[in-house]
């Protein structure tokens, strides 16, 4: 086989070679864009889930009971509730209390499960499953009379703003804080106000799990350093800190941006229409 034969054939490798990558090019290049777009589009919506579920619940499952909102005055000699507990009660034992905050959405019963305490997160107050669930306490830490010496409700952060949705976004409003907005509940046979004192992004460590607010000194330490909570989200009302003694109310939900933590709105106890 003389040169001219062999530079032949590795031409012809060389061709073919050029020609097939020729080919595979052209068949990624114009791959057909419905192909593309589904495979991005599957992708991207995995994405969106994983995210969601983490931001919000369902929106989708949020079945809300619709009730009448309480009346507000409730300071007369003799409190005659507003609530009807007794017509709420027959739909649901676990209703006990009202709560409402005057300029908000905020305006929905109280419930307490006997025996979970997680039954709440996604079951509404006439105990339809729902991924917005209710605002409640737990039965492990606090009682139904409000008389502990801290009382934390929890609500879903829901995105529509039902249950405390909107929490973050009343409390640090400048006009709404102004205002130094009060949070009252009704319970069947008297009204607590709260003053609202403090509103800041809170660790997910259980609140009432890991302090023993009955001792005074860890009551005290506690509320000394929600006081000197530095954050963007922080607000504070000075002039209504508790002291050990006071009764307070914590609202408890997710924060904005950062399912890590809490945003939690305190409140003391100003008014309680059983004491004269």
């Amino acid at each position: 086989m003389n040169k001219k034969t062999i530079y032949i054939i590795i031409g012809s490798f060389l061709a073919l070679g050029a020609v097939f990558c020729i080919v595979k090019l052209v068949t990624i290049l114009y791959e057909p864009k419905a192909s593309l777009t589904a495979t991005m589009s599957a992708t991207d919506t995995t994405e969106t889930e994983e995210e969601t579920e983490y931001t919000a619940p369902d929106e989708s499952l949020a079945i809300i009971p619709t009730y009448s909102t309480v009346a507000t005055d409730a300071t007369a000699d003799v409190y005659v509730c507003p609530v009807d507990f007794e017509k709420l009660q027959g739909y649901n034992s676990d209703i006990y209390a009202w709560i409402y905050i005057k300029n908000t959405n905020i305006d929905y019963p109280v419930v307490q499960a006997p025996n979970d305490d997680s039954y709440y997160l996604t079951h509404n107050s006439d105990c339809d499953y729902s991924s917005a669930g209710s605002i409640f306490s737990e039965h492990q830490y606090n009682s139904k009379d409000f008389n502990d010496p801290v009382t934390v409700l929890y609500g879903h952060h829901m995105m529509s703003g039902a249950m405390f949705g909107y929490l973050q976004n009343y409390f640090t409003d400048d006009e709404f804080w102004d205002a130094e907005p009060v949070i009252e509940i009704y319970l069947p046979d008297r009204v607590l106000k709260y003053a609202v004192f403090a509103t800041v992004p809170y660790e997910s460590r259980h609140m009432l799990h890991y302090h023993d607010f009955t001792d005074e000194e860890v009551f005290t330490e506690f509320f000394d350093d929600i006081m000197a909570t530095r954050s963007m989200e922080a607000r504070f009302h000075e002039q209504y800190a508790p002291e050990a003694g006071d009764k307070v109310i914590a609202l408890s939900t997710c924060l904005i941006g950062n399912r890590y933590k809490r945003f939690v709105v305190f409140g003391k106890m100003v008014y309680d229409s059983s004491v004269q």
